[in-house]
């Protein structure tokens, strides 16, 4: 019997529970840093074959047509059970805004490897692709932090809520509560220098709470006034 392979593919953003892990939720790559390491483990029992590539945010492009400005090595890698893989990424040439941050998504295929029990059977393998942000942060540019919120602004439309975004990073905006009810239904990614309505009604309250994740993956709770 000839041997019939199926790889599925499962998207995951962050750490999954087995198997090939990042570290961390989201990459920072200060502009004034030569290059950034992001390590990866294989928790698993068995050695994976692991491919990692950047993306600008088209998940249609296969990685080989793929056109960033970074170089990502290795971008093949064999890691042992229990063992781990450092990832370095490099800026190459190519301008990118100096004024503001700019977003990319870091990609690691998880492919697990052939098992000699199923030789000649028909087999399913799963392949787990994690995949976090990461983020070009010009020199000068604050980090994303409590002061962050400083810079977000709150105003009423007739459509709900109007959110602009002044700070220069790129904002995750995970939860919108009034009284603490939450009242968005997904998260915001917010652009640097950009504004998003948020098609919810408010009632009568003059401020709301925003929850924001911040550099190092931490949720932070501010309550914003509405102008």
């Amino acid at each position: 019997m000839k041997k019939l392979l199926i790889l599925m593919l499962c998207v995951m953003s962050g750490a999954v529970q087995a198997g090939v892990v990042i570290y961390g939720t989201r990459v920072i790559y200060p502009a004034d840093k030569k290059e950034v390491v992001v390590q990866i483990m294989n928790q698993g029992d068995r050695t994976s074959l692991v491919q990692a590539w950047i993306d600008d945010g088209d998940t249609a492009q296969s990685p080989e047509h793929i056109d960033v400005p970074f170089l990502l090595t290795p971008p093949v890698s064999r890691v042992a059970a229990k063992s781990g893989q450092q990832l370095k990424i490099k800026k190459m040439k190519g301008n990118l805004p100096a004024d503001v941050e700019s977003l990319f998504f870091l990609n690691v295929l998880d492919i697990p490897p052939n098992d000699e029990q199923s030789a000649g059977k028909n087999v399913i393998k799963f392949a787990t692709q994690n995949r976090i942000k990461m983020f070009w942060r010009p020199v000068g540019i604050a980090p994303v932090n409590k002061a962050s919120f400083q810079q977000l602004q709150l105003s009423r439309t007739t459509q709900g809520i109007l959110i602009k975004n002044n700070n220069a990073n790129w904002i995750t905006i995970t939860e919108v509560a009034e009284n603490n009810q939450k009242i968005n239904k997904e998260s915001l990614m917010l652009a640097p220098r950009s504004q998003q309505a948020l098609p919810a009604l408010v009632k009568s309250g003059n401020a709301l709470t925003l929850t924001m994740i911040d550099d190092y993956g931490n949720y932070l709770t501010e309550k914003i006034t509405i102008k």
